[in-house]
């Protein structure tokens, strides 16, 4: 797992500032958009092309000079074909059994196994505040592919998750599926500090769009 990558507010940024262009920008470019200095903008791309969310290129000057480096966002791709067809067969089975419980063990396992020494795995951190928790789950669905959007919400930090990559899965078995996802959420907060959060997941708030909610422990 990479997600690690992006745990970092100010790479996040330059990741959006590259998606939102639509164009290969240079690290100037991109410092003056978000506001960092063009050495720590470098950083953050060696840091975002080695974990594959970034590629760079060379532009050609008019003049004389070595080419330029530019950078672009890359989109990971889904995979469909047999992969779906897997997802489908393996959430039909889990439906037949205790299904929504053992997606959401499953999720945690996963996540142990992926990512033990990620943000999410077994060292768990004192006085850890919502807004960072909400910043690991973040990181967490933008590198599983979600496009995740922090949203307003009153007493808890939401999330909106734009781009499930298991949609037409999901809408088939939501508890499953949904379930997977909501084990990867708890798994990810309860490793930051474990009984801390409480941590919910809403499926199909809108057409297409799920929600992921986060609040401090009661």
């Amino acid at each position: 797992m990479t997600y690690g990558a992006l745990a970092v507010a100010s790479r996040r940024r330059v990741l959006e500032v590259l998606r939102e262009a639509g164009t290969p920008q240079d690290a100037t470019a991109l410092a003056q958009a978000t506001g960092l200095h063009p050495n720590t903008v470098r950083f953050h791309l060696k840091v975002l092309i080695d974990a594959g969310y970034v590629a760079q290129t060379s532009a050609h000057r008019s003049g004389r000079g070595r080419p330029q480096a530019v950078y672009t966002s890359v989109t990971p791709a889904t995979g469909e074909g047999g992969y779906a067809l897997l997802a489908e067969m393996l959430a039909g089975q889990l439906d037949e059994a205790d299904g929504a419980a053992l997606a959401q063990r499953a999720g945690r396992r996963w996540l142990r196994h992926a990512a033990p020494t990620a943000p999410a795995g077994p060292v768990a951190q004192a006085g850890v505040t919502l807004d960072e928790a909400a910043a690991r789950a973040v990181a967490l669905f933008t590198e599983l592919g979600f496009d995740p959007v922090r949203t307003p919400h009153d007493g808890a930090a939401r999330i909106e998750l734009h781009a499930c990559p298991f949609l037409d899965v999901a809408r088939r078995h939501p508890d499953v599926v949904c379930g997977v996802h909501l084990g990867l959420l708890r798994g990810t907060v309860d490793g930051l500090s474990p009984q801390a959060f409480d941590a919910e997941l809403h499926p199909f708030v809108r057409p297409g769009v799920c929600a992921a909610e986060i609040r401090a422990a009661r």
